[in-house]
């Protein structure tokens, strides 16, 4: 084995060791805490929506239309007529 090669494999293995080994565990400070929690019931809260948007969208998919015009009706009452008051 050339010096050049031994050289390569002790740094290599240098390398290794240090990606491998683990990094000093710290406390998590209560803020970091409630962000992490924030951000997981966001997450949550966004598939849930999107789940039910996906359900309610193929069931109104599936739905059958009948195929018939929609039809608006609207009554509108005639302003009843008051008596005027004569002044004396």
């Amino acid at each position: 084995m050339t010096p050049y090669r031994m050289i390569a494999l002790v740094l290599v293995v240098a390398l290794l060791l240090t990606a491998v080994t683990p990094a000093r565990a710290e406390a998590l400070e209560v803020g970091t805490i409630l962000l992490l929690v924030g951000v997981g019931v966001i997450v949550v809260i966004i598939v849930a929506y999107l789940v039910i948007a996906n359900v309610k969208g193929r069931q109104m998919a599936e739905a059958p239309d009948d195929g018939g015009p929609v039809v608006l009706l609207a009554y509108v009452r005639p302003a009843a007529e008051t008596p005027v008051a004569e002044s004396p």
